[in-house]
């Protein structure tokens, strides 16, 4: 069989459609005791996807707390239009010095035009101090 025109050309992969690197990044050590806060925020502009390569929580309490909350380190997902869900967690309820946790994802999911991640911070302790890790690096490329 012989064809004619023009051949069939697959559609690159993703890492090979003007593939950019964006690197969300919060650290901070000694921190004292705060309401929910938002570290960062970045949303997928029109046009593109992006993927979620790697997301990472992580606390430490550097100083014990006089009364024991919830120091959390977290990253949302909201798609666009949608509700806002929780990726990643990583929390304390003590008021030990040294207590930590950390959470990673190595592959996260796919996003699309709109969608938009933050990392928050937040501890409901009375007194001491937490260091906060909240990072996610993003292959953002052409949709």
């Amino acid at each position: 069989m012989v064809r004619s025109g023009q051949p069939i050309i697959a559609r690159p992969e993703w890492f090979d459609r003007n593939p950019v690197h964006r690197f969300q990044y919060y650290f901070n050590n000694i921190v004292a005791p705060h309401a929910d806060t938002d570290r960062w925020t970045y949303s997928v502009p029109a046009g593109k996807k992006a993927f979620m390569e790697l997301l990472t929580c992580a606390l430490i309490r550097d100083a014990a707390a006089t009364t024991a909350g919830w120091a959390r380190a977290t990253i949302y997902i909201q798609p666009s239009g949608g509700t806002m869900q929780r990726a990643l967690w990583a929390s304390l309820y003590s008021i030990t010095q040294g207590d930590k946790d950390h959470a990673e994802i190595g592959s996260g999911p796919l996003l699309y035009a709109g969608d938009a991640v933050k990392g928050q911070t937040g501890d409901g302790s009375t007194g001491g101090s937490v260091t906060y890790l909240v990072t996610a690096k993003i292959t953002e490329f052409d949709a």
